[in-house]
């Protein structure tokens, strides 16, 4: 069931990121630079291999937003737009 769990997380993850990415102007942005949310997840991704946390919800949730975000064409981490 962990991998039930793990693939409903990516899904409904995937999904509710692209919509948020697509009808939000939410951005990450210091210092001439440009945080991704997919790099955002990568990290928490780390952190929580670090830490030892097995929950597939939780790697579900994180593989599911670094995914939306890895076919984007943008991925300059410097931002642009200063």
């Amino acid at each position: 069931m962990d991998f039930a769990i793990y693939s409903i997380s990516l899904i409904v993850s995937y999904a509710f990121t692209r919509y948020v990415t697509e009808h939000t102007t939410i951005h990450i942005r210091m210092k001439g630079f440009w945080i991704h949310h997919w790099i955002i997840a990568t990290l928490f991704m780390i952190l929580l291999f670090g830490l030892g946390i097995q929950h597939a919800w939780a790697w579900g949730i994180l593989t599911g937003i670094a995914l939306e975000g890895l076919p984007r064409k943008n991925w300059s981490i410097r931002d642009k737009e200063l």
